[in-house]
């Protein structure tokens, strides 16, 4: 391929260490924290695939789908977040067979929250505003909890969630998490799902 690009090449292609050679250019990758209010902000399914291979090569595990999703599943153990009928077979949530319950996304939501555990925080600052950010840019329009609540959207084929955080008029801060599986209206229920987070962040 090379020669036929006018490259010449002399002698048998043979591994090597590269030791000695020139740095032709050098990239850094942005803070983890940035990638994970990105991933968050904008649903991205790539960038949650490649965060769940960096905590598979952190903990020496095998650096693929399987490897990814034992990470996640021991870290999230080591928090302490409850795992009831919890399956993870990726890092996106794309796999049909992936499963997990309301309780585990606002358990890690109110960690996140907690003074405890700061290094969650982007958990918190990633997910979108509604009405103004991300994948909830064009959600909540019109309605009086629009920039109040901050809330992860979910969508697959018959599935639709939402789990978030919000402020009541008191200042206390909760979190939810709302699940629906089998719907053929995902619209109706995407409706009906940002109606129940309005009604937690309600008087």
């Amino acid at each position: 391929m090379l020669g036929k690009h006018g490259v010449t090449v002399r002698g048998t292609p043979a591994a090597a260490s590269g030791h000695g050679g020139s740095v032709l250019a050098a990239h850094r990758s942005a803070p983890l924290s940035d990638l994970v209010e990105q991933m968050l902000t904008e649903s991205d399914n790539d960038l949650a695939e490649a965060l769940a291979r960096q905590a598979a090569l952190a903990s020496g595990r095998p650096v693929s789908f399987a490897g990814g999703a034992a990470a996640i599943r021991a870290a999230l153990t080591r928090y302490g977040v409850p795992l009831p009928h919890a399956s993870f077979n990726d890092g996106s949530g794309l796999d049909h067979s992936d499963a997990l319950a309301p309780l585990t996304l606002a358990r890690l939501l109110a960690l996140a929250a907690s003074p405890d555990h700061h290094e969650l925080r982007p958990v918190l600052s990633g997910i979108p505003v509604a009405g103004f950010t991300g994948t909830l840019s064009t959600r909540f329009q019109g309605s009086g909890e629009a920039g109040l609540i901050r809330a992860k959207t979910g969508t697959l084929t018959g599935t639709n969630t939402i789990a978030g955080t919000t402020t009541t008029a008191s200042g206390r801060l909760l979190v939810f998490a709302f699940m629906t599986q089998g719907t053929s209206l995902p619209t109706a229920a995407e409706t009906a799902l940002d109606h129940l987070a309005e009604a937690v962040a309600g008087p």
